[in-house]
């Protein structure tokens, strides 16, 4: 898998910035965690199953989960990684809906709201994509906030 990492190294240390070097060391004490935080953010917007949605609509989904989690780096990030999907877009509509209805109240989702997703035109493989990355992304606001916390950043 090709790794598009940054100057600095990952998407955590480009989203981290400056801060990135106030936990560089702590980073590297778990090479693997990095790594394979690196590998499945590759893989949600870069591997096979980011065909299905499109690379644009995923990047919108996590643009607008990092917003909703109060991320605005993380957002801005992934915001420079793509071109903004056409407004008019009902499979984007559905799948903004499902993500801030995952973000802000997962405890009360049902069957229907995969329903949704699959009247929209997703394959299961589609639903499982998009929900791995709106975990994945409220799990990159995490590390963030905890490492910005260790750093004195402010993410």
């Amino acid at each position: 898998m090709s790794r598009s990492t940054t100057s600095t190294g990952d998407v955590i240390d480009a989203v981290l910035g400056a801060d990135a070097e106030a936990v560089r060391a702590l980073r590297q004490t778990r090479p693997a965690v990095v790594e394979h935080t690196q590998g499945v953010y590759e893989a949600l917007l870069n591997g096979p199953e980011s065909a299905g949605i499109g690379r644009e609509r995923l990047v919108a989904v996590a643009v607008a989960v990092a917003e909703l989690a109060g991320a605005p780096v993380l957002a801005a990030h992934y915001a420079t990684l793509g071109t903004v999907p056409a407004e008019n877009d009902p499979v984007l509509a559905a799948l903004l809906r499902h993500a801030a209805r995952v973000s802000t109240a997962p405890s009360e989702l049902q069957r229907a709201d995969i329903d949704a997703l699959a009247a929209a035109g997703l394959s299961p493989r589609d639903i499982v994509t998009v929900s791995q990355l709106i975990g994945f992304v409220h799990f990159q606001v995490r590390l963030l906030a905890g490492l910005s916390l260790i750093g004195g950043g402010d993410e």
